[in-house]
């Protein structure tokens, strides 16, 4: 797990911001640091050192500050974060052994063992054992389509003088970032968003068009848009070709659709439980400590009991847990730990610490976000980052096995499919539903395209914060959600597993996730989004989707013989508890006050300020909970300001 930079130019002052770049991402990769300068023409490199490069690389190759850049018109820069080879063999940026291919490299590549085997038999020599070099010679073995030989999480840039061409990738499932900017002056790339910023050397502008869609909705991040102006996102599953001053942008991969199959349900079990016990055997590959996220709820929980077997020490796990009741879940948490004898490693997060820690949470995410999830997040980062290196966590169960399907779910799904016996059975459902929702959220829930055109679409209406001089710019009906999702696989529930995975929660989460883990130099890995287990998963009929209202019927049943009931027939499932509305009418409200009461604030270039403090006074006197809406407008200001005041010149 790296951070990597690059920059193509032939203005040598913009090379020779390579360094700064490299320094904004120290925390993704503070074990090593390294450069490769190249001659796109004659095919001429030179490997260079930086002050955080280790003594032998230091003492094998001149400093970037010493060098002359003027021959060269392409610098990569790489941050290492050691997980696999320790040694200087992983030094970044890597090249082949000709010279004529140079990555730089983000993640890991799971099966690089049985990979590097492959290539060992097809003639291929290695000089090290890292997965980094595996890369280089799959690509030169198999070209492009060696990513589909891949198993793991990535984004790299790599040249291939051969071809004269700057290749970018990055992962199917867009779990390792990768942003770049270009102009008639440079090309640029990076992991993260600040160096491009300090690559464009002024202060940034930022794409208001988002801003309305996020207040309403949150982020949706699988999008070339990003927040900034000019900075772009390569999407999950694409790959980009730079030449000649030239981008193309292609995508590689796409989960296939498989026809439905006869199997039996045992099957289909056993099936889910080698692919999740193989998936996460290969994520246990590490030549340093790996531990895993124990929340109690069902993913994590799964995790920790099929990690257990893998080797002879006890698991540590790293859980939040809280003095509130109604958020805590350590009986679960307690539990799991007990029946796998893991070395338990709790954090308790704290309100009195907020502002200091949420801005440090803003400033690691360059982008608002939208729940307070990420607060006992950015803990169990902290406290894991003296214990492991590498953590597992289970981001992709939700999406993959039917996690979101319950009642409201379900009940519009067999509408969705036409499964009249299925309606008429339901009635009792239906109704229930109704009397405990209301009309309103009834038909919004279950027809909401037919309830927004009945309403005449006023989004505005659940927080009314946007500001009319916005609205009267943007075409309101971008603001809808997308609640129709491609109709490519078998059924509602496989269509809207889709969404989740490409569109609505997960790529949010993803960001998230590797912007906690890594502002603590930790590498986060997800075992559930292997992609042969999202193959399986979107492609299952509904019925072990989603059974009345309980989620994931078949998953539960196939990991059932590996855990207690208590955790297989969880119903409660808190999701990412916070006691973020507490603090805000109580330890937090001066915080609260003061900040979105500021007419001032950044936030009132895009939300009404009278609305926001009608809005304010309602959840103060405990009329309405706008604790979302409240940490949404927090992070926003927090980004903006960010981006006002910070230094990147």
């Amino acid at each position: 797990m790296c951070g990597i930079n690059g920059i193509v130019s032939a203005d040598t002052d913009i090379k020779k911001k390579i360094k700064a770049l490299n320094k904004l991402l120290v925390h993704r990769g503070p074990d090593d640091e390294g450069y490769v300068l190249i001659n796109a023409k004659t095919g001429k490199f030179t490997q260079c050192s930086g002050i955080d490069s280790v003594d032998e690389i230091r003492s094998a190759y001149p400093d970037i500050d010493t060098t002359n850049m003027i021959d060269f018109d392409m610098v990569f820069g790489h941050r290492r974060l050691s997980i696999i080879d320790l040694s200087k063999n992983g030094h970044g940026p890597m090249g082949s052994t000709d010279g004529k291919v140079w990555v730089t490299f983000n993640g890991e590549i799971y099966n690089y063992i049985e990979l590097r085997e492959e290539l060992i038999s097809s003639g291929f020599n290695f000089l090290t054992k890292t997965d980094t070099e595996v890369i280089v010679n799959s690509y030169l073995h198999w070209g492009i389509d060696c990513l589909n030989r891949f198993n793991g999480m990535w984004a790299f840039s790599l040249w291939d003088s051969r071809t004269g061409s700057l290749f970018l990738c990055r992962d199917r499932f867009g779990i390792k970032p990768l942003y770049y900017t270009y102009t008639k002056s440079y090309f640029g790339f990076s992991s993260e968003i600040k160096p491009l910023i300090y690559l464009m050397g002024r202060t940034p502008e930022i794409n208001s068009a988002k801003i309305p869609f996020y207040i309403i909705n949150g982020n949706r991040l699988n999008t070339i848009d990003t927040y900034i102006n000019g900075i772009s996102s390569l999407p999950s599953s694409h790959y980009l070709v730079y030449k000649n001053g030239l981008i193309e942008t292609r995508q590689y991969y796409e989960i296939p659709i498989r026809k439905s199959e006869n199997r039996s349900e045992k099957s289909l079990g056993d099936e889910i439980t080698f692919l999740l016990k193989d998936s996460i055997k290969l994520r246990f590959r590490s030549d340093v400590p790996v531990g895993t996220c124990l929340s109690g709820g069902f993913d994590s929980s799964s995790i920790v009991s099929l990690s257990s077997g893998l080797f002879s020490g006890r698991l540590s796990t790293f859980s939040a847990v809280w003095n509130e009741p109604e958020c805590d879940e350590s009986r679960y948490i307690d539990l799991v730990n007990h029946i796998y004898g893991c070395l338990a490693h709790k954090v308790y997060p704290s309100a009195e610490e907020f502002e200091s820690v949420f801005n440090q949470i803003n400033y690691f995410q360059e982008i608002p976000s939208e729940g307070p999830g990420l607060y006992p997040q950015w803990y169990v980062m902290q406290e894991a980052r003296n214990k492991v290196k590498v953590l597992l966590d289970g981001q992709g169960g939700d999406e993959i096995f039917g996690g979101y399907f319950l009642i409201g779910a379900y009940l519009r799904g067999i509408i969705k499919d036409r499964k009249y016996s299925k309606i008429l059975n339901e009635y009792r459902n239906f109704l229930n539903y109704l009397r405990e929702n209301g009309l309103h959220s009834f038909a919004s829930w279950l027809f909401p395209r037919q309830y927004n055109k009945l309403t005449g679409s006023k989004l505005s209406r659940k927080y009314n914060i946007v500001n009319e001089h916005l609205w009267e710019q943007i075409d309101r009906d971008t603001m809808v959600e997308e609640t129709n999702p491609p109709e490519s696989f078998g059924n509602f529930f496989s269509n809207m597993a889709y969404h989740f995975i490409r569109n609505q929660t997960l790529p949010t989460l993803l960001h998230y996730e590797d912007r906690n883990s890594m502002a603590h130099s930790i590498e986060s890995r997800v075992p559930f989004l292997d992609y042969r287990l999202v193959e399986l998963g979107i492609n299952l009929d509904q019925e072990h989707l989603t059974d009345r209202g309980v989620s994931r019927p078949l998953y539960r049943k196939a990991l059932q013989q590996y855990l207690p009931k208590e955790i297989t027939d969880r119903k409660d499932k808190l999701g990412f508890p916070v006691p973020f509305t507490k603090w805000t009418r109580s330890v937090l409200k001066d915080y609260v006050t003061d900040t979105l009461l500021n007419s001032n604030a950044g936030i009132y270039e895009f939300a009404d300020f009278e609305q926001v403090k009608k809005n304010l006074k309602d959840h103060f006197d405990e009329r309405r909970d706008f604790g979302w809406i409240i940490w949404r407008l927090l992070s926003l200001e927090s980004v903006l300001s960010m981006y006002r005041k910070y230094n990147f010149n």
